[in-house]
């Protein structure tokens, strides 16, 4: 797989704890990432439709549309985003038809900075683009 250097990397994170956006805001800040938020699917859905996302952080309890109606959606709107589901809920019935409609993996919160900058680069890598700044 060819690897293409990219100065940005649209990034979605799409949940309705404002905390939990907050917190990737501060991870990522200094990261090649070009943020954007969704408080619900339907607002996740848009952003898929106005951008061009590489990476995908999607909650799977939120209100309007939930994440596994909104990962669908994306996945038509562009199928090889990477789509990673967050939930603080460990159902495995979820997990499996979240992996079987298309999500690259899924984590489980309470989040961490190591877990979310290593499933970014798993992610990067997946589509093979390489940042042109290093994650940190």
């Amino acid at each position: 797989m060819t690897t293409t250097k990219k100065s940005r990397i649209p990034t979605l994170i799409a949940d309705d704890d404002v905390d939990i956006l907050n917190y990737f805001r501060a991870i990522l800040k200094r990261s090649p990432n070009e943020l954007y938020f969704a408080t619900n699917g339907v607002e996740a859905v848009q952003k898929a439709r106005e951008h061009q996302l590489d990476l995908v952080f999607l909650d799977v309890m939120m209100p309007k549309m939930n994440g596994i109606e909104a990962l669908a959606e994306i996945k038509k709107i562009r199928a090889e985003t990477q789509v990673v589901m967050i939930s603080a809920y460990s159902d495995s019935n979820v997990v499996r038809e979240a992996l079987n409609k298309g999500a690259f993996t899924y984590l489980f919160k309470p989040l961490n900075k190591m877990d979310i900058m290593s499933v970014t680069m798993k992610c990067l890598q997946q589509l093979g683009v390489e940042p042109e700044v290093q994650l940190k």
